[in-house]
């Protein structure tokens, strides 16, 4: 998931937010990057989640993580991209959730209000791969980890790839 924010008015920072899973042990790792509208990192954070055993909850999960971290970083306008479809069309949606994800979803559209703007954009994972790398280095940590205006090496060179990628195809 990305997010587009910041704390000015008229300047959007791109907070991409994802999952990683694994099945077998039943965790996930929430992953969220902060991008300016340059491609600048400006913060990240990863959060390990464990009994993790449906992908929409995870999901879910990592889109509240993502807007609860573009709270405590300031960010005031967002643009929420993520890959998970479900959850995109779930925010975008003036229909009362009637699902095994309503309680999160509420959850979502309070933190949302806290916001001045909000944005809801799918993307392909093509475009989503620094969050994932993200991921992987949050499951080496096994706690939550934060980075302010910088991410791990392995993130910052998949950042600037995802972020050629994206300006393509746009």
């Amino acid at each position: 998931m990305r997010v587009l924010s910041s704390p000015h008015r008229n300047f959007w920072v791109l907070l991409v937010a994802t999952v990683k899973r694994w099945l077998v042990l039943k965790t996930s790792i929430a992953a969220v990057l902060a991008r300016n509208h340059e491609g600048k990192i400006l913060g990240a954070c990863t959060y390990p989640s464990q009994d993790i055993v449906n992908a929409f909850v995870a999901e879910a999960r990592a889109c509240e993580r993502a807007l609860s971290f573009a709270l405590e970083m300031g960010f005031q306008c967002l643009q929420l991209e993520g890959d998970s479809l479900s959850i995109i069309k779930k925010l975008k949606s003036k229909m009362e959730d009637r699902s095994v994800l309503r309680p999160i979803i509420q959850s979502i559209h309070i933190l949302l209000r806290q916001f001045e703007k909000a944005v809801y954009l799918f993307v392909p994972r093509t475009v989503n791969r620094a969050a994932h790398t993200l991921a992987l280095e949050g499951r080496r940590c096994q706690l939550p980890c934060f980075w302010t205006e910088e991410a791990p090496n392995s993130v910052r060179k998949m950042a600037a790839e995802d972020w050629r990628v994206w300006n393509q195809d746009r």
